[in-house]
C-alpha cells in the first residue's frame, strides 16, 4: 500500500512540474514573491526624466531580495538606488504609505504615514531605511527627488507586504513536490537494497 501510495504521489508530482514547465509558470532568474528581475525593469521606477531603484530585504527567513511583494511581515530593510547619474546630486525623499487609493491618500497624509524621511542629497546615490512592517498589506512608497534650483519631482510605487501571491505559492507546491520525490527516492533505494540482500541471502541458501 505505501508503495502505491507513494508510485501515485511521484506519478502525480511528475505531471505537475511537467506541465508547470511546459505552461512557463516555472521561475527562471526570478526569485519567488515578486523577486527582484532586473531584466524587466520591474523594480525601477521613473521620476521625472531620472530612474530609481527600489529593493526591499528582509533580515530574517531566506536571503532574498524583493520589490513589487516583500514575502513577509517584520523588519525590512528598503533601498532606494540612482540609476540616473544625476540623482547623485539631488536630494531624495520617500514617504511610506498604506495604500488607500491616490484619492484618498491627499485627505489625511499622516494618519496614513508609516514611516516618513525627507528629502536630503545621498552622495553615494542610495538612501536607506529600515522599518518594522507589523501589519501585512498594500502600501506605496511616495517617492521625491528635488534638485538644487527648485525643481521637485514625484512617484508612486505600490508593493505588498505579507501577501499570499502566485510565485509564493508556486514555491510551496515545488517544496512539496521536491518532498514526495525524496520520498520516493528513499523508497526506491530501501526497495533495491532489501532485494539485493533477498538475492545475497537466496544464493548462500
Amino acid at each position: 500500500m505505501m508503495g502505491l501510495w507513494i508510485r501515485r504521489h511521484m506519478t502525480a508530482a511528475a505531471f505537475s512540474f511537467g506541465a508547470l514547465l511546459s505552461l512557463g509558470f516555472l521561475p527562471t532568474g526570478a526569485q519567488a514573491h515578486g523577486g527582484v528581475k532586473l531584466e524587466q525593469d520591474e523594480c525601477v521606477m521613473q521620476i521625472g526624466p531620472n530612474t530609481l531603484h527600489f529593493i526591499g530585504y528582509q533580515r530574517s527567513g531566506e536571503e532574498q531580495e524583493f520589490c513589487q511583494d516583500i514575502a513577509q511581515t517584520g523588519p525590512t530593510v528598503i533601498a532606494l538606488s540612482a540609476v540616473s547619474p544625476e540623482l547623485r546630486d539631488m536630494a531624495i525623499g520617500v514617504r511610506i504609505v498604506k495604500d488607500v487609493g491616490a484619492a484618498n491618500q491627499k485627505t489625511d497624509l499622516d494618519a496614513i504615514t508609516v514611516v516618513n524621511m525627507e528629502p536630503k542629497v545621498y552622495r553615494n546615490g542610495i538612501l536607506t531605511l529600515e522599518h518594522n512592517f507589523k501589519d501585512a498589506g498594500h502600501y506605496v512608497a511616495l517617492v521625491t527627488v528635488r534638485d538644487d534650483l527648485g525643481n521637485e519631482w514625484s512617484t508612486r510605487f505600490p508593493f505588498g507586504v505579507g501577501l499570499y501571491t502566485f510565485w509564493g505559492m508556486l514555491e510551496y507546491i515545488l517544496y512539496g513536490v521536491g518532498f514526495v520525490s525524496l520520498l520516493g527516492a528513499m523508497w526506491l533505494a530501501l526497495r533495491a537494497k532489501a532485494h539485493k540482500a533477498a538475492q545475497e541471502a537466496h544464493a548462500v541458501a
